[in-house]
């Protein structure tokens, strides 16, 4: 898999995913979404969209995003402004300054954590919309518990 952009049906929200076998260096700005699932090393910005970095992304790089889900490792600073999820299969290694903190138990983080009381603009967004699409999938057949 490569570099895909696009449109989501759903939504109408742009969409871009970097695929497993893909490296990429450099500054990365997006509006809406950005999976990645390979290898980045940079800059990585967007000022009200959600990062979700997938089981196999490896990213090191500085942060700054509206959103960020962790599955995969992270080395760098994050600033989000309004929510960080580093998920059990998430390695994170760096500084986070975001008003929200979910780190789910089994999940590695490696770093200082700065937290401010509200976020600046809170961007409410259904879980089902910011995980990698293979998570939705798993999720609507094993339930919340995994039963």
């Amino acid at each position: 898999m490569g570099i895909k952009l696009g449109k989501s049906n759903a939504s109408g929200a742009d969409v871009g995913l970097i695929g497993q076998g893909v490296e990429v260096s450099g500054n990365i700005t997006f509006t809406d979404r950005l999976e990645i699932e390979g290898k980045v090393t940079g800059k990585i910005s967007s000022e009200g969209g959600a990062l979700i970095i997938g089981e196999f992304g490896a990213v090191k790089a500085e942060i700054d995003v509206g959103i960020c889900v962790i599955h995969g490792n992270l080395e760098g600073d994050l600033t989000a402004r309004a929510r960080v999820e580093i998920h059990r299969t998430g390695r994170v290694t760096g500084d986070l300054l975001t008003p929200v903190l979910v780190v789910e138990e089994g999940a590695i983080f490696n770093g200082a954590v700065r937290m401010s009381q509200v976020a600046p603009e809170r961007i409410e967004r259904p879980l089902d919309d910011i995980e990698p699409e293979e998570n939705q999938e798993t999720r609507k057949h094993r339930g919340i518990f995994g039963g």
